[in-house]
């Protein structure tokens, strides 16, 4: 009969959410990243020379080539790592503002003052750990290294990639994804010790294996990390980040070897 077909009551339909990933998960997420960095830097280095090869003369120079191939490599692979860690946290452990969630919230106005003043002065105060350990040895990075024998109209195509997209899938993985779940294990303290130590330890390669260039790095992280446990949202934490690269990026436009500067 029709009234022995009633409609499901809301409680009974409700699906919690699913849980965040776990550490082995989120992990792999970060892995995935760098390893689609080095497909896709492979797969558009491999073009630039073959086009190089085919079209000498209507090609730029090498260094520029370069530029055209890491803004493209970053931007793939931010866009995929970032749609993973979403897609796979989901709506609501991505507005979450606790320890489980990736904090995509609002934050208070102070909080971005003090991001832009953490991130303004982790490359100064870095700058000097980094000479005391490093002694009369230089560090340099490899997006800098091109950056500077490549002409200044492509120095400022890159920039938004290493001031914005770059800092943003970082945050996204390390100050979201990394340190919601130590976070929930380890408790504040060792989460953000532990996740900034894994941010700086990630970019060894990126700095020549150099590990006296590594705490400079660490100190970002520490800063970073800790803004987004405080804040509640990620948001404080890229400006912090964002600021720092913007800074580093001075060094392109006074630098007297950049090659057509």
């Amino acid at each position: 009969m029709a009234h022995d077909y009633l409609p499901e009551s809301p409680s009974s339909t409700f699906r919690a959410p699913a849980p965040p990933p776990g550490i082995v998960e989120t992990v792999l997420c970060i892995v995935a990243y760098f390893a689609m960095q080095f497909v896709f830097g492979a797969l558009f280095g491999g073009a630039s020379m073959q086009i190089a090869r085919h079209f000498p003369d209507q090609v730029p120079a090498a260094p520029d080539r370069l530029i055209v191939v890491v803004i493209l490599t970053v931007l793939c692979a931010a866009a995929l790592a970032s749609w993973l860690v979403v897609r796979r946290w989901g709506p609501e452990h991505a507005r979450d503002p606790g320890p489980g969630g990736l904090g995509f919230t609002e934050p208070a106005g102070r909080f971005i003052v003090m991001g832009t003043i953490l991130g303004l002065a982790a490359p100064m105060i870095g700058g000097l750990l980094t000479q005391l350990l490093a002694g009369e040895h230089t560090v340099s990075q490899a997006v800098s290294d091109i950056a500077d024998k490549a002409h200044i109209g492509m120095r400022v195509a890159l920039l938004p990639v290493v001031v914005l997209a770059g800092p943003a899938v970082e945050e996204l993985l390390f100050r979201g994804a990394l340190l919601s779940v130590l976070r929930t294990r380890l408790g504040d303290g060792w989460a953000i010790a532990l996740s900034a130590l894994v941010f700086g330890t990630v970019h060894l390669p990126d700095l020549a294996w150099l590990w006296y260039a590594v705490p400079n790095l660490v100190l970002v992280g520490l800063f970073c990390a800790w803004l987004r446990v405080r804040s509640g949202s990620l948001w404080p934490s890229f400006v912090a980040h964002a600021a720092n690269n913007a800074l580093a990026t001075i060094a392109w436009f006074t630098a007297s070897a950049g090659a057509g500067s």
